[in-house]
């Protein structure tokens, strides 16, 4: 499950789109053990500028993407602009080693550790363009791209369908605002979440594991759903102060929106924008989609896009979304003739 719900403008140069990206594979080590890592290049000689992509929740793998999957097409996409690309398999996925994704062990600190290993190993590829290396993180990935954005200096940072609040605080909202979309009265919805925060405070604040919680409050069942991925992770997430680890990092910010996204909503990124400006002005802009899902994909609504997510369906992928992240990073480039 790649995404997480309760879940300037040219077009491509023909020239790019007549030329396929060559698909690389590396291993790196973490703590010890072996990772996949999977680049894509352009098919042309000389140092290009880079996209490091921190995905969503769940424990899923990155490697064979099919045509259709949006992942895929905003890789190749960004590859056909001239950029490479790397993302890291997690722990347990693909042909990646480490504990198992969803054990205890699988935690926040992990997959930083992960993220900046990859972006290491993505820096000392002989046909990567150090000084032009950027983060690329959707949904949850954020959360976690901020913390690795500490460890490693990146050009910088793209925040797409994400939130600027805290994580508990973030699942309540969420919750009520999915339950209204697909018509629940604003009774049952409340019912709903004011159980939900009885749950989840004893997850997120107290510390207790979801085996523990069930084993005297059965009906926390849906509030304590980790998505398959470690119970330890999300209680770290949880534990973010969002707008201290924000501060920490001053860098170019695109924060991104679409409006069929029911999993987060526009106040949500214009809060993370206005946040990073104040600490760092000028650096965090905001672009709405219409139109877009959380997927990246083309859908009328959010509610038909938790209907269609519902049945494992997605729309067709945004290509304005290709269009104008890729014109951002074209923007933020240092040029050769800039460096010292």
């Amino acid at each position: 499950m790649k995404k997480f719900f309760i879940l300037l403008f040219f077009p491509l140069p023909l020239l790019a789109q007549q030329r396929a990206p060559i698909t690389l594979y590396r291993t790196i080590q973490v703590d010890g053990a072996n990772y996949q890592a999977i680049l894509t290049k352009p098919d042309s000689p000389g140092k290009h500028p880079a996209v490091f992509l921190i995905g969503g929740l769940g424990c899923y793998s990155l490697d064979n993407l099919k045509p259709d999957d949006t992942f895929f097409q905003l890789l190749s996409g960004l590859t056909q602009r001239g950029y490479v690309t790397m993302r890291v398999e997690k722990n347990g996925e693909g042909k990646s080693q480490g504990p198992p994704c969803n054990s205890p062990q699988s935690d926040l600190q992990l997959a930083v550790r992960r993220s900046v290993t990859g972006l290491n190993a993505l820096a000392a590829t002989d046909f990567v363009d150090r000084d032009n290396i950027f983060i690329l993180a959707h949904s949850i990935g954020p959360l976690e791209g901020v913390l690795v954005a500490q460890k490693f200096p990146v050009r910088g940072f793209i925040a797409a369908e994400t939130i600027g609040r805290g994580w508990f605080e973030y699942q309540l909202e969420n919750t009520r605002r999915q339950l209204q979309i697909l018509g629940l009265p604003y009774d049952e919805s409340d019912r709903t979440v004011r159980t939900m925060e009885r749950c989840q405070y004893r997850f997120f604040m107290e510390k207790q594991s979801p085996k523990q919680i069930l084993k005297t409050s059965p009906k926390c069942k849906d509030s304590v759903n980790t998505f398959g991925v470690s119970y330890t992770y999300l209680q770290q997430i949880a534990d973010l102060d969002l707008a201290v680890e924000w501060k920490k990092v001053d860098v170019p910010v695109l924060v991104t929106y679409g409006t069929s996204d029911p999993t987060t909503s526009p106040d949500e990124s214009h809060y993370l924008t206005d946040m990073i400006n104040s600490f760092h002005p000028g650096r965090a802009s905001y672009v709405e989609f219409p139109g877009m899902g959380h997927g990246l994909d083309l859908t009328p609504s959010p509610r038909a896009w938790l209907e269609a997510i519902q049945k494992h369906q997605h729309g067709p992928f945004d290509q304005e979304f290709l269009n104008q992240m890729a014109n951002w990073l074209d923007h933020q480039k240092i040029a050769s003739a800039d460096k010292p």
